[in-house]
């Protein structure tokens, strides 16, 4: 007597595809949940975390268009572990800022300050477009990098419009108050192990006060990625080194900072996000304008495959921070990010 086939709707083949795709669902979770350990833990700080840090991280949350289409279908109880997984990509991985309800209240409130960061390489050509996209933006004090090529030509325009500039080492400051002293750091050091070493603190002098801003370009992680990218398992000391470098640089460039007397705002292109090891060693005592006061990923710089968010305006104490926002810049591939600010400090 020939043997029937199996029926797939048959209960003990249901329950198969039922136990696998649980399995899918347990094991994708705790893989999200160890990308977030990595970054929030051990980036910058052991190599693979690294390359997840400054990886696109969309793809991470791509299983999901397939396993949350077959919870629905065959096991609603697993859109519990998928919802939070989601939730761990939106907030551990993507690094999406909520509002906050300080955020929210500050919406309305007028700003005492506009600072400006916006790396202006990577493709803008035009120096006569600064002058009235400054005046569209309308920050009071704008920090520039890479930006000599720039500012030079647009210097006497910037003038006539009432803006004192000061441009040196790759770094830039347009005010609409007095500059009253301009301090570098000798960045000969940084440049032997092939740093950026732009570190530039301005005194400036507004109408409430004398305040401090420190202009910094740091190192960038390009190098230990393409060793990577090109060498395979032969790179993984190049970027372990490029680490270090950037840790020093980052160690240099925040005790220089921390050297200033008065309110202090430092800002700039940091190369890194707010999840490295690095940047919580040694920026974390400042607060995040775009953390504190931000929405969204924040990304300031545009690469292939995905944004970073590297660009960062940094409050000492004494500053509160009503709004920040990344904005539409010239082009290139960084975009501005521009912070609304009070003082409320001694």
């Amino acid at each position: 007597m020939p043997i029937a086939p199996a029926n797939p709707r048959s209960a003990p083949a249901v329950r198969a595809r039922t136990g696998w795709l649980r399995a899918g669902v347990w094991f994708y979770l705790a893989v999200v949940l160890a990308v977030v350990v990595a970054l929030q833990w051990q980036a910058d700080a052991w190599w693979p975390a690294t390359l997840i840090l400054f990886s696109p991280r969309w793809p991470w949350a791509m299983p999901l268009l397939i396993l949350v289409p077959l919870a629905l279908l065959r096991a609603r109880r697993l859109l519990w572990p998928l919802t939070l997984a989601a939730m761990l990509l939106l907030f551990g991985v993507s690094g999406f800022v909520p509002p906050s309800m300080a955020t929210l209240a500050g919406r309305s409130e007028a700003a005492e300050l506009r600072v400006l960061t916006y790396n202006l390489g990577g493709g803008i050509e035009d120096p006569a477009m600064i002058a009235p996209w400054l005046d569209v933006v309308a920050p009071q004090v704008a920090l520039f990098q890479e930006c000599a090529v720039l500012l030079e030509p647009a210097r006497k325009t910037l003038a006539e419009r009432g803006w004192h500039v000061e441009v040196q080492q790759g770094s830039c400051l347009v005010s609409r108050y007095p500059i009253r002293r301009v301090e570098a750091r000798d960045p000969t050091a940084i440049w032997k192990t092939y740093g950026s070493g732009v570190v530039v603190r301005y005194e400036v002098q507004t109408p409430g006060r004398s305040i401090n801003l420190v202009n910094v370009h740091l190192m960038t992680v390009r190098p230990g990625l393409n060793a990577i990218r090109h060498r395979r398992w032969g790179g993984i000391s190049e970027l372990e080194s490029n680490t270090e470098q950037r840790d020093l640089e980052s160690m240099l460039a925040s005790a220089f900072a921390q050297q200033s007397n008065g309110p202090l705002i430092v800002a700039g292109d940091f190369n890194m996000p707010v999840e490295s090891a690095i940047y919580r060693r040694h920026w974390s005592p400042w607060a995040n304008a775009f953390s504190c006061a931000g929405y969204g990923l924040g990304s300031s710089k545009a690469t292939s495959w995905h944004g970073v968010r590297i660009d960062h305006v940094l409050l000492g104490p004494g500053w509160s921070c009503l709004r920040t926002q990344v904005g539409t810049g010239l082009g290139g591939d960084h975009r501005p990010v521009i912070a609304d600010i009070r003082w409320g400090g001694r």
